[in-house]
């Protein structure tokens, strides 16, 4: 489903990660690809195609999770360049392929890669990719677009219960520092990764807050000692989130309770 944000921006929703899809003189520039597939590629291009017959120039990896990469290779072959976060590469090198899934192939790695900051200029529009910390991933991207006051946020910011990737680098502490210093940017709109409409700097701040509240609570449980296996038990989170049982298991738990202050 393509909605309009505002001029020359839309979003389009569904089949994975939100995309964000920004029309220049020039061509286009996407935010993600969505689950992997080929249907749902075509669905993409003829998505955007309803919106612009622009060609697509360049595909911005928020982060590695494949609702979001998905068709980063089809892309490529089509000569779209794909840019990502240096880590990015690093995580998906460590996908492939699975014991229980050995045909599966893991997203194709962006071609052009970045550590802190990166610039796509197009048509006479500039676009701002930034890395401020290790956060819902340590290959996340905020991507800005300064003229238009509208953030992409990928998974660092989402309608639905987040969840902090510790195996691949994520950590709630960089969490809330990425989303402090992106709300020191100059904007009014973000794009979430999951959800089905833009939300406001309030509803961002909001999620901030929630977030560490939960850390703060996860710290104060250590500190009272709780253990690894009674941590999650002892966090109240019925004011904040609604959290899958098996959301904290494995290396997210072991993540988690570092993080929190556990030995």
């Amino acid at each position: 489903v393509v909605k309009p944000v505002k001029p020359g921006l839309f979003m389009i929703v569904g089949a994975g990660g939100n995309i964000t899809v920004r029309v220049t003189d020039d061509g286009i520039v996407l935010v993600d690809s969505k689950n992997p597939g080929q249907a749902i590629y075509d669905e993409i291009v003829a998505d955007v195609h309803t919106i612009s017959p622009k060609p697509i120039k360049y595909l911005i990896d928020t982060h590695m999770h494949a609702d979001h990469t998905g068709n980063n290779g089809r892309f490529e072959a089509a000569g779209v360049k794909v840019v990502g976060q240096k880590n990015i590469g690093v995580q998906l090198a460590k996908l492939s392929p699975q014991p229980h899934h050995p045909t599966a192939q893991a997203p194709a790695s962006p071609d052009v890669t970045y550590d802190r900051t990166y610039e796509i200029k197009l048509g006479g529009k500039t676009v701002k990719l930034n890395h401020f910390a290790p956060a819902h991933t340590d290959g996340d991207t905020v991507v800005y677009f300064p003229d238009l006051k509208v953030v992409s946020m990928g998974d660092e910011l989402v309608a639905i219960t987040p969840n902090c990737d510790y195996p691949n680098g994520g950590s709630i502490g960089g969490w809330l520092n990425s989303l402090d210093q992106t709300l020191k940017l100059d904007w009014d709109l973000a794009i979430p990764g999951h959800g089905d409409n833009p939300l406001t700097k309030a509803d961002m701040k909001a999620f901030r807050d929630k977030w560490a509240t939960f850390l703060d609570r996860a710290k104060a449980a250590v500190k009272a000692g709780a253990t690894k296996d009674k941590l999650v038990a002892a966090i109240r989170t019925d004011d904040l989130w609604t959290f899958n049982p098996n959301a904290w298991t494995g290396a997210r738990l072991d993540g988690l309770y570092a993080e929190a202050g556990g030995k």
